[in-house]
């Protein structure tokens, strides 16, 4: 009876370890998950396209989407509309708490959670119908590091710029077509494209200096009755300097 029992015991035991082994050995040869910095942000938009090219201007344009449901999905109210660079990425876009002047979503996702990608937030001075709207983003060194503004860089190659002028910001009851006017390097201590409230000849001459001397730009006109909207993210080619870049809104009924 006894040597029955120690014989169902070490087949037991037997079978622990050959168990134990096969657990181990998968989990030794299993793929590490990745980690969260290298997933997409939760802000980043799976983009579905329109089979039409928008009226004719030579791409075809994301389909808009719900806000109140993505407001629902995220928990999160501070969103106000989606930001769209036509084959290049497709985000929404928050804005601070009230308040907090522009630094909630530098590390935090759109789902509120601590993120040190941060999300895409627009100026707390602004709304999504103002006569200039500032929109800022994370940049990273590492191109594996999933941030939509790093994909701006793209625009430093003049055959890329010229081949995508358009931004689409989507936002309650509306949507824009802004056409880019440049891309620009600044230094970090050069403020005058957040100055945000110019106007008349003042706008003219703020939308001028934000544009001169660019790496790219367009040859697009300006007057006191335009608008624009402006990218801001970190630049990689400098340190302590800024990538810019300013689009004027076209008069376009989507």
């Amino acid at each position: 009876m006894r040597k029955s029992k120690k014989k169902i015991l070490y087949v037991i035991f037997v079978l622990i370890m050959i168990v134990s082994g096969v657990v181990f050995f998968i989990e030794y040869n299993k793929e590490p998950e990745e980690p969260e910095i290298y997933k997409p942000t939760p802000s980043e938009i799976e983009t579905v396209y329109e089979e039409d090219s928008a009226g004719g201007l030579g791409f075809k344009i994301a389909q808009d989407i719900d806000i109140a449901a993505e407001r629902r999905k995220h928990n999160n109210n501070d969103i106000i509309g989606r930001l769209e660079i036509p084959d290049l990425f497709n985000v929404l876009v928050t804005k601070c708490p009230s308040g907090d002047k522009n630094k909630y979503y530098l590390d935090h996702s759109v789902d509120k959670t601590y993120d040190v990608r941060g999300t895409e937030f627009i100026d707390y001075r602004v709304t999504a119908t103002s006569k200039q709207i500032n929109v800022y983003g994370h940049n990273t060194r590492d191109p594996n590091i999933k941030v939509a503004f790093l994909k701006l860089e793209q625009l430093l190659d003049k055959s890329f710029f010229d081949k995508h002028p358009y931004i689409i910001f989507q936002y309650d009851g509306g949507k824009s077509l802004y056409e880019i006017k440049a891309i620009k390097e600044i230094s970090d201590k050069d403020t005058e494209h957040m100055r945000v409230d110019a106007t008349g000849q003042n706008f003219i001459d703020h939308v001028n200096k934000i544009t001169s001397s660019p790496i790219h730009s367009r040859d697009i006109a300006i007057d006191e009755n335009s608008e624009i909207l402006v990218l801001q993210t970190c630049s990689h080619h400098l340190d302590n300097a800024f990538y810019i870049i300013t689009a004027v809104k076209v008069d376009y009924k989507f």
